[in-house]
Order: C-alpha cells, then structure tokens, then sequence
C-alpha cells in the first residue's frame, strides 16, 4: 500500500462506536494502544435510531457486562429501555478516543496495513477493528418491490410507534423478536395486525420462578463456544421469542391470536393486490411450542441432575391453546383487508460494505476465527456467535472485546496484556438477583 502523504497515521483504527467498539477501545486504551474510534452519526446510533420508541432489551440488566460500569441497587432484573441504554454507552464512551460524524467510505489491505477514506480525511494503520455492526443492514427481501406504490413500508429499524403509522391494517412480516414484538405493540394500541409468520424458537418469559435468562446462563447456554457447534444452521437460528416490555412477559402465537393478531403463513409472493401465503402456520406454531417444551425439559432435568431445589414446573397462560390459531388464507386482498402498512421484520446483516478486498464473504460477514481474520491487522467485534453464542449481546461483548485488544496489544505492538485487569473488568456489572 502506498500510504497517501495527507493520510493520518495511527496505530489502530476502530470502526463503529456501539457497544462493541466502545468496549474494544476501553481495552486498548488500558494497553496503552494509540487508537482512534471512527462512528458515522453518533454513539449508540443503533440504539437511537434503529429500535422502536418502547424498545427494551429482553436480557435482564444483571447481564449486562461492561467493564468499569456498575449496576445500580436493585436494578438487576429490570429490562432496560432504549434510553437507559443510550445514556449508559454515552457514560461508557466518555474519556474514549471516539469522533463521531465521521463516515469511513472504504479501507483497503496494503503492505504495511490499512488506509482508510473517510468524510474527514483518510488514516493510515496497521491494526482496523470492525465494530460496526453484524446486524446493522435491513434485509428486506425482493418481494417488497412488487407492493402497490400506495402501501407504506418500513423495516423493524425504521419502525417508531403505533401512531406514526397510517391509518389502515398493519402487516407484520416476519415473527422474530422484532416480529412479534411489533405486533403485539400494535395489537395493544387497538390497530388490526395480520402476522406473517416465520419458524422461530420461542422460550417461557420464567420457568419456576426464574427468569428464562438465569437459567441459561446457569446451564451455560450462552457460554457454548461457536467451534462446539455441530450443525452450521444453529448460527442462522433466530433468537427466541421473547418481550422485555412491561416487566417482560412470554410471547407465543396463541397470545397474539387472543390478542387479535391474525396468523399467516409465510408470505411468499406479491400480485398486484394479492398476497400469497405459505402452509407453513401448523409447522410454525408446533416448532415454537415444542422449542419451549425442550427447554422447559433442559431445565427440569438439571435441576434433577444437580440435585437442586426449585418451585415446582409451572406454565405461562400465555402459551396455553387457542383454537382455530393455526388456520390461515393462503391468499389475501391487500383492499379488502385494508392493509395500510407493511413492517418488514425479516433480519438484519452485517455493515461493512466500507471495506474492500478478500475478506468479506458473499453475505457481507468477514471470515474470522474468534474475532481474528486471516489478513494481518484486520479484527472483528461485536458480531454474533463471534467466539460464544453470547457474544452478539451485551453479555458477551466484553470478554471478546478484552480478547482482541490483547491480541492486538501482544502481537501488533508488541505489550504485554494485563490479564489480572481483564478478568476482573470482564465480570457481570452487578450480581444476579
């Protein structure tokens, strides 16, 4: 690479100040690496304008693992709202090298690193971090063209609120935790919501008396490490079912008929006015009840293994029967129905169409090992299943950002890493309840 005379040389960049970036920066900062922390809007973009105005996380705040932070007393069950979780990143991210309102266009492998083009100029480094996001990009599939030019359409990250929407029948595609968080949303507001259904796990909200969540963490579930993982689908899995909102409660496909929500099968095609759904309601319905049921087994079973004592099996009446929820049209009139709206809430992918060269894969995911790739200089933080199949959230974020400081403190520069001060900052922020 023949590095431009106006590039800013430095010894790492950091692309994306989310949680991942944050915390890979905190890291480096305590190694003493020279960095930099390079966010196209501001931190936790995500945070302020990819998630709906009643977000709330579904993971507990005792999961939360960011190092120097704490928990405040007696907020460890609770479920953070989008703005607490703002205002935290805002904290973390004070003292840290980030400037924001800086878009990196493209970074290109060379020689001696990397030279990045930026909205602010260009940088030249050895070591570039990407933390910009694995689930950042809708994926909305092609069909969406196909809609009358009178429907509006928005992704789960455009969505805002139940007013913000024309008046009319809301489609929701999709019933991931985006999915069916939106229509139940919907449905609570009073707005008619169709749901076109997709195969999702779901999970209890609390088995015997404990959050889903201390169970799994408990039962390691999201400690497994990626290379443990047999069958390659298990990465493409959808996360469970599952509301963080009003105190967190189930989600299931009969609450949602009771609530008003008419089921579908997958959509599968658009013609003119007519949609065209998929058989697959049965099949949907019956994998999310028996993911729950094997579960709820995982659980009864430890506690008979380990000798343990808990309330006795219990089951939510949000997944009690509903007659009639599986029987669905296979096609629909978008006139008759009044269908106003369609929310795609069909997934996310990666965002990094900034960088340039080999590393990327046809979806846009670099090929890496625990957050290593096979260029020199080139990371990745933040993305799921990075090391654990908790490393996409906040309760993993940490240890692998730790990780791949240390590594880049160690091989790239040449410091030792202090592990005493990594083991301790990679902790819970607090106790679990």
């Amino acid at each position: 690479m023949r590095t431009s005379r106006t590039a800013e040389p430095i010894e790492v960049v950091v692309v994306g100040a989310g949680q991942a970036g944050l915390t890979v920066s905190y890291y480096l900062q305590a190694f003493g690496v020279e960095h930099v922390v390079l966010e196209r809007d501001r931190i936790a973009e995500s945070w302020r304008s990819a998630r709906w105005d009643s977000f709330t996380l579904v993971t507990p705040h005792w999961m939360t693992r960011l190092p120097g932070c704490a928990l405040a007393p007696g907020s460890g069950p609770d479920f953070l709202p989008r703005h607490s979780v703002i205002a935290m990143l805002e904290r973390f991210g004070r003292g840290l090298p980030v400037r924001t309102g800086v878009e990196v266009i493209s970074a290109e492998a060379g020689g001696r690193g990397y030279e990045l083009v930026t909205t602010a100029g260009r940088y030249a480094a050895p070591a570039v971090v990407i933390a910009s996001g694995g689930q950042r990009r809708p994926v909305v599939p092609a069909l969406a063209a196909r809609l009358p030019t009178d429907v509006h359409q928005c992704d789960a990250g455009r969505y805002r609120s139940p007013g913000t929407l024309p008046p009319g029948a809301v489609l929701v595609v999709g019933s991931g935790q985006s999915g069916t968080q939106i229509a139940d949303e919907l449905a609570t507001a009073g707005r008619e919501v169709l749901l076109a259904t997709s195969r999702v796990p779901r999970v209890p909200r609390r088995y015997r008396r404990r959050d889903v969540h201390e169970w799994a963490v408990e039962l390691g579930l999201y400690d497994q490490p990626t290379e443990a993982v047999a069958d390659p689908a298990q990465f493409r899995e959808p996360h469970p079912m599952l509301s963080g909102a009003r105190g967190g409660h189930t989600v299931s496909y009969q609450q949602l008929a009771r609530d008003g929500v008419r089921l579908l099968g997958r959509l599968a095609d658009v013609e003119g006015d007519r949609l065209r759904f998929g058989p697959e309601l049965p099949g949907h319905i019956e994998y999310a009840d028996r993911s729950a049921a094997q579960f709820r087994h995982m659980v009864d079973d430890y506690v008979t293994r380990t000798g343990g004592t808990a309330p006795e099996p219990d089951t939510d009446p949000a997944e009690r029967p509903q007659p009639g929820a599986a029987s669905s049209p296979g096609t629909l009139s978008l006139r008759a129905e009044r269908i106003a709206t369609v929310i795609w809430c069909t997934g996310f992918g990666p965002d990094t169409g900034w960088l340039r060269g080999p590393a990327l894969g046809p979806d846009g995911n670099p090929a890496h090992q625990r957050g290593i790739t096979t260029l020199p200089g080139l990371f990745v933080a933040g993305f799921p299943w990075l090391s654990t199949r908790g490393s996409g959230i906040l309760y993993g974020v940490a240890a692998d950002a730790a990780r791949i400081a240390q590594h880049i403190a160690a091989t790239t520069h040449g410091r030792a890493a202090p592990p005493a001060r990594i083991h301790a900052d990679i902790q819970p922020v607090g106790a679990k309840p």
